[in-house]
């Protein structure tokens, strides 16, 4: 049986600078997704979000030759709409990761220094169980931050993807019934 232990803590120190190094990965990732995060709430709150005047400059580019019939421009706008609504979901993804990543690699750089520390402990080598202990909660730190920036900002930036979903959907219809009326007066035009 004392082989069998000694394999497994063998493996989980295998883990050790993997996991210390995802840890501090992932704290990069979340400096590098809270200063684009700033940078949103900056063009936000000027009126100036490039997401929106993408989607309403491709829009107005379709309409300068629209497709022939009501239900085939209303066709390709609701394909131009669920293709920016992906596009704008797929770049929330990595916050939806990290918000697991994030706890998951802190959990796990606090339990594998903690199995070094109890046994350094056993031997009565204090230096060493404390190293191993400020590793192990510094770890956890650092991964629930990571976890919790990463919960927050995606829930406010969910929030934002609905209400430019609202003001996009909003814009194709009234792109479709200013199409609408125009051809209805194309057609008084030609009647008369």
């Amino acid at each position: 049986m004392n082989i069998l232990e000694s394999a497994l803590h063998a493996i989980a120190n295998l883990f050790y600078y993997p996991v210390i190094i995802g840890v501090l990965l992932v704290l990069a990732h979340q400096a590098v997704t809270l200063g684009k995060f700033m940078s949103e709430l900056k063009q936000r709150r000027n009126s100036n979000f490039k997401k929106i005047q993408a989607f309403e400059s491709d829009c107005n580019n379709y309409f300068k030759a629209p497709a022939s019939t009501y239900k085939t421009i209303e066709v390709d706008l609701v394909y131009k709409l669920r293709k920016w609504l992906q596009s704008y979901s797929k770049s929330l993804s990595a916050n939806r990761l990290m918000i697991k990543i994030g706890p998951s690699l802190g959990l796990m750089g606090t339990l594998i220094p903690m199995g070094t520390a109890l046994a350094s402990l056993s031997q009565g080598d204090l230096l060493i169980m404390s190293a191993n202990m400020v590793t192990a909660f510094t770890t956890t730190v650092v991964g629930m931050a990571c976890g919790l920036s990463a919960f927050i900002m995606h829930s406010i930036q969910n929030e934002w993807m609905k209400r430019d979903l609202l003001e996009c959907e909003t814009l194709c219809e009234r792109n479709l019934v200013d199409w609408e009326t125009a051809e209805s007066q194309t057609e008084k035009l030609i009647k008369s």
